[in-house]
């Protein structure tokens, strides 16, 4: 992995959500005027730290693993596992971030809980 500051920003963003650490996380490496697609909240920034942050609060203790980050011009895309202190198998996401002036302008994210039983012989990863 080519290490980029956009590419750095991004894992860095996400690992601190991860974390807790959400409020930290949008001071540091979002724009003013940050909006979002994910579908199950309002496109604002101030909702996706609520959610975020009640999300920590639920499952604290919670890891990103990153597995690949590609870059392409203003966007940066963070392919990761997050694992759950349950020992339950996890989820795999997709983040992408779209960046003005190295900061993070725009998010998507596509999750996907992965099986326990999974007939794919190759792996989510």
């Amino acid at each position: 992995m080519t290490n980029t500051k956009n590419k750095t920003v991004a894992v860095n963003f996400l690992r601190m959500c991860v974390g807790g650490n959400v409020r930290s996380a949008y001071e540091l490496y979002t724009t003013e005027n940050f909006i979002h697609h994910n579908p199950y909240f309002k496109g604002d920034k101030a909702a996706l730290i609520c959610a975020m942050e009640e999300s920590a609060q639920q499952g604290p203790n919670k890891t990103l693993d990153v597995k690949k980050v590609l870059e392409d011009g203003m966007y940066v895309a963070v392919h990761s596992h997050i694992t759950l202190p349950n020992n339950e198998p996890g989820i795999a996401v997709v983040h992408i971030c779209r960046f003005e002036n190295e900061y993070i302008a725009e998010l998507w994210d596509i999750a996907m809980i992965i099986p326990e039983n999974s007939p794919n012989e190759n792996g989510i990863f």
